[in-house]
């Protein structure tokens, strides 16, 4: 076993850092045996290393840097002369059982991280010979922890957004003091990041500056004047430690851990797959996820990653060691919080194997182009899982190894342009743990529709162009529809076209331009908007479809004020429909938006009826969370009842209820 540390020259842990284990051979020539990726206190370790001479080095992963040649390639670091050159890489000797725990490593501390689009304009600027513009003002400032720690070695951006040359960087002292000289009179934005933390109100998701997360604010700064006290605040990620281990009590290496948080998704709270760090467990069934923003998660473990296990019996499973996603205890993490000791066992369960063949859409066997098995959304399951099949080439499949559950096996053609969704199928099938074979899973080519757009607008003189419009026909019930759905497209003569759809369908505009709003949508002169339609045989499809837009719209607009009627600047804002069946996903009766730095906000587009408006300070959810009807409930007590008409600008006054 070979296990260390990687820190960098400040001592602070490097994070995704890989090593790399090769052994040498008596010619000098390696081979790579083992590797390990370092987690968020920089720790790894490689278990299962026989007796050898080896050298071994650290990969750094670097974010992108200020340079005119753009990122780096990741340096190597050998051991222990944390030199990049290998033949100064000491020969590391291993005796049969022996565990070596020192293999330590000191990288070079990294550059400051920069976002795609700063780091091009400093690209050109510099290729254009554009010199930094100094001047007599100083900006400074600290950046510290929630209880008011400091954070030493972060990494300190200042940016001016019209004129990227002027970017400077720099590291906090060991107080989380910053200060930059000679800056010339503007604005600016300050952001401050370190690995493995996160700004405060981080609420899950992606990070925004290659791969850590800033917290920033926007600083103006005059000639000769020095801008002090710019407060930013950074938090730890949290962490989730433990062991795997099988149904004897022994340590399970290589299993894949995930992390869960409950989320709306296809109309219902679903557990799906929450943003976090983490590598299979070591030889002693260890793991640590990290990378965790506040909140309540499950923690699976699974034997292959999600997928149909690859030893059969074995099912995912969840903490403190069921197959059962019900059965699942949370575990709570609070802001900059570790949490160790969540250990699971792997349950056992009777898997099955499910087998079959899939029809073209001409009804011959073929390769469908992806076959996979889903979790039914009419599933008690709250665990949307996804298994790919063995698929042959004359559409014979095969998932083996499936635990227990209500699915649908989904195959899809995929779209062959944004328009024309391709050849798709459904089958839904139960495993109670008996093979399922034999199953025939028919494609259809889908229904086609096509119309046009109308405008009863007072001026049809000015009409905006077609680009600004997106039409789509979203899935009602995602067991019978592909997960990527066509965009229409729409032609300069405002006709436009889609084909291949399948299953229940709503032809709705996700995309409006600035003073237009929908009317209705007609075929045959029968309303149909907002409605649910059947598609998938030929003679379900629709031709000329109106879709009618209208230039009389409402607008909500007003300000949000807290008890002592100031305006709150940020605060978020949830519009929704009085009538509960309006709730459904992606409903044009639903709205969200936010107030701008006077706390004043504006709605447009709504349909005319009335509405529920509710101010908050944040949402407390993630996504689309926000359009779960049981979260939308719990708003009803502290919003103000409006109703909109058509053309009318309706003022109203929020004042937040947190």
């Amino acid at each position: 076993m070979i296990a260390g540390r990687i820190v960098d020259v400040y001592g602070d842990p490097v994070i995704n850092a890989r090593v790399v284990v090769e052994m040498r051979a008596a010619d000098d020539s390696t081979k790579t045996v083992g590797g390990a990726v370092s987690d968020d206190r920089g720790e790894y370790r490689i278990g299962h290393v026989p007796a050898g001479s080896y050298v071994a080095y650290a990969l750094l992963i670097q974010a992108v840097v200020m340079s005119p040649g753009g990122p780096r390639e990741p340096p190597r670091v050998y051991y222990p002369a944390n030199t990049a050159r290998a033949a100064e890489a000491e020969v590391i000797m291993l005796e049969n059982g022996e565990e070596r725990d020192d293999i330590d490593f000191v990288a070079p501390s990294a550059p400051a991280p920069l976002s795609p689009v700063i780091a091009m304009r400093l690209q050109q600027a510099a290729a254009a010979g554009a010199q930094p513009i100094t001047g007599s003002s100083i900006v400074r400032g600290r950046v510290t922890t929630p209880n008011g720690l400091a954070v030493a070695h972060a990494h300190v951006l200042l940016v001016a957004p019209a004129d990227a040359v002027q970017t400077r960087a720099g590291l906090t002292d060991a107080q989380g003091g910053f200060e930059f000289r000679e800056v010339a009179a503007g604005k600016f934005r300050v952001s401050a990041s370190k690995a493995g933390f996160a700004p405060v109100t981080y609420q899950g998701g992606p990070a925004v500056i290659s791969g850590q997360l800033a917290d920033s604010r926007d600083v103006e700064v005059g000639t000769g004047e020095t801008r002090d006290a710019v407060a930013l605040h950074l938090a730890r990620f949290g962490a989730i430690a433990g062991q795997v281990l099988d149904e004897r009590g022994e340590p399970m290496e290589g299993a894949q851990i995930q992390v869960l948080h409950l989320r709306y998704e296809s109309g219902r709270q679903r557990l799906t797959p929450a943003p976090a760090m983490a590598q299979p467990t070591d030889d002693l069934g260890r793991y640590r996820l990290f990378g965790l923003a506040p909140g309540q998660y499950v923690v699976a473990a699974s034997v292959s990653g999600g997928r149909a296990p690859d030893v059969p019996g074995y099912a995912t499973s969840y903490y403190p060691g069921t197959a059962n996603p019900a059965a699942a205890q949370f575990v709570s993490i609070g802001l900059a919080q570790e949490v160790d000791g969540i250990d699971i066992a792997l349950a056992r369960t009777r898997t099955a194997t499910i087998a079959g063949q899939v029809l073209t859409a001409a009804g011959e066997s073929g390769n469908p182009g992806s076959l996979t098995l889903l979790t039914s959304v009419r599933s008690a399951s709250a665990v949307n899982l996804s298994i790919g099949a063995r698929l042959n080439a004359d559409g014979t499949f095969e998932f083996p190894n499936v635990p227990p559950g209500q699915y649908v096996i989904r195959a899809d053609r995929g779209r062959s342009q944004p328009w024309m969704e391709g050849a798709f199928g459904t089958l839904p099938v139960v495993v109670d743990g008996t093979d399922v074979k034999d199953l025939v899973v028919p494609t259809s080519a889908g229904s086609s529709v096509n119309g046009r757009f109308v405008f009863t607008s007072r001026d049809t003189s000015k009409l905006p162009r077609p680009s600004a419009f997106e039409l789509r026909p979203l899935a009602v019930d995602p067991d019978l529809a592909p997960q990527n759905v066509a965009t229409a497209a729409i032609h300069d003569d405002w006709t436009f076209e889609m084909s291949g759809l399948n299953g229940p369908r709503r032809l709705q505009l996700t995309h409006v331009a600035p003073g237009w709003a929908l009317e209705e949508i007609l075929v045959r002169g029968v309303d149909v908007t907002d409605r649910a339609l059947s598609f998938g045989r030929r003679e379900q499809s629709l031709a000329g479809v109106e879709i009618r837009l209208t230039d009389r719209v409402t607008t909500l607009t007003g300000a949000v004020v807290d008890g002592n009627a100031h305006a709150v600047a940020g605060a978020a804002l949830i519009v929704f429909a009085t009538d509960r069946s309006r709730w459904y996903p992606m409903s044009r009766y639903l709205a969200r938006t936010a107030a701008d730095d006077d706390g004043a906000f504006s709605v447009m587009g709504l349909p005319f009826g009335s509405y529920y408006a509710a101010a908050l300070t944040k949402v407390p959810v993630a996504g689309d969370d926000w359009q779960d009807p049981a979260f939308l409930e719990t708003l009803i007590p502290r919003t103000t009842s409006v109703t909109v008409s058509e053309s009318e600008t309706r003022p109203v006054r929020l004042t937040v209820r947190d």
